[in-house]
């Protein structure tokens, strides 16, 4: 058991040590250390110091081109390059091959490029057969008959 002169000292220390933390803590947070400096008059001066001595600036593109051409850090005019005669072959030629590489198509290259046709993404000239915010079995709670399956049958080819 305890006694009572340990549960005493026990809160007599507790009681001390939030009393120095208490002292030690006294504006602490910035907000409070404002709020004493404005309580005590020196607000205006600590606002000064946070300040710049001068105020930031808008400056307009044009006013930074100005002041980098005068400054030498503006990047010099590109000359266009001088347009190649017109003796000149019209149509690069096609670069050689790589090694080991056919020059001309495969028979399977050749058989899908006949028959195998590439569809842009997001074509949709195909629909799901099956709709997710429907379920697959409707059921009907008065007559308890299951009806239909729950899937689009408009493009399966049966007329009925």
């Amino acid at each position: 058991m305890t006694s009572e002169r340990m549960i005493q000292a026990h809160l007599d220390r507790e009681q001390a040590r939030r009393n120095a933390a208490r002292k030690r803590d006294d504006a602490t947070t910035p907000q409070e250390k404002l709020v004493r400096a404005a309580e005590n008059g020196r607000f205006e001066t600590i606002v000064a110091a946070a300040q710049p001595a001068e105020p930031t600036k808008m400056v307009s593109p044009e006013e930074r081109e100005a002041e980098l051409r005068a400054t030498g850090q503006w990047p010099a005019a590109q000359k266009p390059e001088p347009a190649a005669p017109p003796d000149a072959a019209a149509e690069p030629e096609a670069p050689a091959p790589e090694p080991g590489m056919p020059t001309e198509p495969t028979p399977g290259m050749a058989w899908a490029e006949e028959n195998l046709s590439r569809r842009p993404p997001g074509s949709g000239n195909r629909r799901p057969a099956h709709n997710p915010y429907r379920c697959l079995t409707e059921y009907d709670p008065l007559t308890g008959k299951i009806i239909g399956d729950g899937y689009d049958h408009r493009f399966d080819g049966d007329d009925e």
